[in-house]
């Protein structure tokens, strides 16, 4: 029986690794994926300087807008050096981000808050994207010319279009009765977004004036605002009196976590395709006819899911010696902070569930699929069946997205029992340290749901395989017993 298992299993992973289409996949898959993780970043990095112009009476919404702007670079700024910060000590860290807080809040750049604050890494400050341009007072007509006309400005960054135009209307004393924003980009929606800043800043200065408080008090009044720092109950460090800061390293494990439940259900819905085109093709070639002179169905279908098991396996294995040689090749250009985070990220209280997971998955949707493609003589009639069952089977990709920001939540606890849900939401609960007993409840309903799947697999495979039952025979059976019934 072993010895049977492992020759069909033999046959169906030398089949499978010696196609074209198999060492496409293990190289574009890791390439498509290095694609999708750097080149958002990279997009943010390349954003095009942008030109825009207050055509105003005053300079105070100007002003406010510059203000704006400096604001969300400073909160970035302020990010990215607690990111540098995660392997510094806690007081130190204080120390730092204090120093950067209060010196902006005293009227310092962001730039310069960074200087003042002695980082142990040389930083520099998130950059402003949009850059102001005068106009002398024009019509909205002139002023949409200018926009659709393709004239260029000589600016700080060089000589551009103009991306925008915000038409300041005021009343007879002065105020501001209505901003028209007006732009050719209609998708993008950050200017948009610094407009609406600036007014509610406007109009909170005009509040704070109205009872006496002048800017430079409120300015001052920031500068004496604590820092907050998010800390974890316990492990304190040595010399030090308090926690470490919560960092992206201590958020690494939920990360890992949802990115290992997502690349599981790829994986798992790309090999398994492998069982359904395969057994197809065996049907539809009587193929199955010589198979089974030499083996039971039960060999068959073990070793067909072995087969492609082992096809995971081998595309796992080369993919993680793809990512080991080039965390080695850049090990260089690797922060620190960023070694720590893969760390927390292989944590093996990820990993086993992940295996588990994934190999549970694998034989509950395999099974699934070769039932199906035993009961098929062409891929029509396999996409016909196939593609009712596809759309509920991405129902795990739909939960493990919603439960991105609140995995503890009780509805993912609850779904996380649904056998076909169970091998990604335990992979997603998996961070949170769930009790023991919830651990071993996931698995032996993995393994409960797992063996029925692959005892009616047999079943309905041995009916298509072997007695030729498909859905040609299915359809004739229904309408039979419809078109009896309708004589009656």
């Amino acid at each position: 029986m072993i010895r049977s298992i492992w020759l069909v299993a033999r046959r169906e992973y030398l089949g499978y690794v010696s196609a074209l289409g198999f060492w496409l996949g293990l190289i574009l898959t890791p390439l498509g994926l290095a694609v999708g993780v750097l080149v958002p970043g990279m997009i943010m990095k390349a954003q095009p300087a942008r030109y825009y112009a207050v055509v105003d009476t005053q300079d105070s919404l100007q002003e406010a807008l510059d203000w704006q702007f400096e604001s969300w670079q400073s909160s970035d700024t302020k990010m990215m050096l607690r990111q540098s910060l995660s392997t510094t000590s806690p007081a130190e860290k204080r120390r730092i981000i204090n120093v950067f807080e209060k010196a902006y809040a005293e009227g310092s750049s962001p730039q310069e808050a960074l200087d003042k604050a002695d980082a142990p890494l040389h930083l520099k400050a998130s950059p402003i994207n949009f850059h102001p341009i005068k106009l002398p007072n024009k019509s909205v007509e002139e002023v949409e010319k200018i926009l659709t006309s393709g004239q260029t400005f000589n600016g700080p960054v060089g000589r551009h279009t103009l991306f925008a135009a915000i038409i300041v209307n005021r009343d007879q004393i002065g105020n501001i009765a209505s901003v028209d924003y007006i732009s050719p980009d209609i998708v993008n929606s950050e200017l948009k977004q610094a407009v609406t800043g600036a007014l509610k800043y406007l109009a909170r200065l005009e509040l704070f004036k109205s009872v006496g408080v002048t800017p430079t008090e409120i300015r001052n009044a920031d500068a004496d605002i604590p820092s907050l720092f998010v800390r974890k109950p316990g492990s304190l460090e040595p010399n030090e009196n308090q926690s470490s800061e919560v960092t992206l390293t201590d958020r690494a494990p939920f990360v890992a976590a949802t990115s290992i439940a997502i690349a599981l259900w790829l994986l798992i819905f790309s090999v398994v395709n492998f069982l359904l085109t395969g057994t197809i093709e065996e049907r539809s070639n009587k193929i199955f006819d010589s198979l089974l002179t030499s083996v039971s169905v039960t060999d068959l279908l073990s070793g067909k899911l072995l087969g492609v098991l082992m096809l995971s396996a081998t595309l796992l294995c080369a993919w993680m010696l793809m990512a080991t040689w080039a965390a080695l090749y850049a090990d260089q250009a690797i922060s620190p902070a960023a070694w720590e985070f893969a760390q927390a990220a292989l944590d093996p209280a990820l990993i086993l569930p992940a295996l588990a997971g994934f190999l549970a998955g694998y034989l509950l949707y395999g099974a699934v699929f070769l039932a199906l493609g035993a009961m098929c003589d062409t891929i029509q009639e396999a996409q016909a069946l196939a593609t009712p069952l596809i759309l509920l089977l991405t129902t795990p990709l739909f939960i493990i997205i919603m439960a991105l920001q609140n995995p503890a939540s009780g509805f993912v606890f609850i779904m996380s029992w649904v056998p076909p849900l169970t091998p990604f939401l335990m992979i997603l609960r998996a961070p949170l340290e769930p009790p023991l007993i919830e651990v071993l409840g996931h698995l032996a309903l993995m393994l409960v749901s797992t063996s029925i799947a692959l005892w009616c697999s047999i079943r309905v495979y041995r009916a298509g395989a072997v007695n030729g039952f498909g859905v040609k025979e299915i359809v004739s059976f229904f309408k039979k017993k419809t078109m009896g019934k309708s004589k009656l």
